[in-house]
């Protein structure tokens, strides 16, 4: 008998469709205005996968090596980020910086630090709460201190390359927002009507910081647009569906690889 709803595999290939639009306006906005439109639908891409990979990480059997493959992925893609530009030249200011993969690595980090003071909390341990608190802070105190010095920081060889083997949550991509945005879905996980209220509110929030007239809300501050993604949240069956766990790391550097590497082509035609 067929599941009623959305499988997670179901959920991934939708944000992996929706993801080459996303990327196509990226890398070749440049032959057309139209292609914003092709942003816009990609806004839902990100929460998609930030709330796959809350389930991935509760469900998981080995907690550990969901967060290394992450933690891999990350660094293998930033190396990626670094080499194809030596060898390809667009003639514009894009730099290629998209890795998804640090960010959800970043997420699953703070999940482990939400777990430990949950626990420590039961345990009433306040020097356990008070180291809870400490690394849940640690990481963004880091990201600042790196903003102010990076200037001196990257004139010291050794920290300039520690960038491509350590996430700073910052400059990931989606930055704080994205990371908190997986707190809260892993937080309200066991109540998706509550978690589906809260997310509608931090888009609407979103949209609240820019101009709120139609360039604003569709040329210039878009990414409230990833409320859309809330009625696949609510379609969720729990399923995991079909395998091919590696498929979204494959296809997710290839196709941003290929796609910038044809732009040049392009541009430099």
């Amino acid at each position: 008998m067929k599941e009623k709803g959305l499988t997670g595999f179901q959920l991934k290939i939708a944000g992996l469709i929706l993801m080459i639009f996303d990327h196509i306006h990226e890398f070749f906005n440049f032959a057309s205005d139209s292609l914003i439109t092709f942003k816009w639908v990609g806004r839902i891409v990100a929460p998609i996968f930030i709330f796959m990979t809350v389930e991935g990480y509760t469900h998981t059997r080995n907690k550990k090596k969901y967060m290394l493959r992450l933690y891999l992925a990350s660094v293998l893609m930033n190396i990626g980020n670094y080499l194809i530009p030596n060898y390809f030249k667009r003639t514009d200011s894009l730099e290629l910086i998209n890795n998804i993969f640090a960010t959800l690595f970043m997420i699953t980090v703070y999940l482990c630090i939400v777990d430990f003071i949950k626990k420590v909390v039961k345990e009433k341990n306040a020097m356990k709460i008070f180291l809870g608190g400490a690394l849940f802070i640690l990481p963004v105190a880091l990201s600042i201190f790196f903003i102010m010095n990076v200037e001196t920081l990257m004139n010291v060889k050794i920290l300039k390359y520690l960038i491509f083997i350590i996430p700073i949550p910052i400059f990931v991509e989606g930055g704080p927002v994205f990371i908190i945005l997986g707190i809260v879905m892993y937080l309200l996980k066991d109540n998706r009507k509550k978690l589906i209220i809260v997310y509608v509110i931090m888009c609407l929030g979103i949209m609240f910081t820019g101009e709120l007239s139609i360039k604003g809300l569709f040329f210039n501050n878009y990414q409230w647009m990833m409320v859309f993604a809330a009625p696949l949240f609510y379609l969720y069956n729990g399923k995991k569906g079909r395998g091919m766990k590696y498929l979204f790391y494959l296809f997710y550097p290839a196709h941003i690889y290929v796609f910038y590497i044809i732009s040049c082509y392009i541009m430099n035609k």
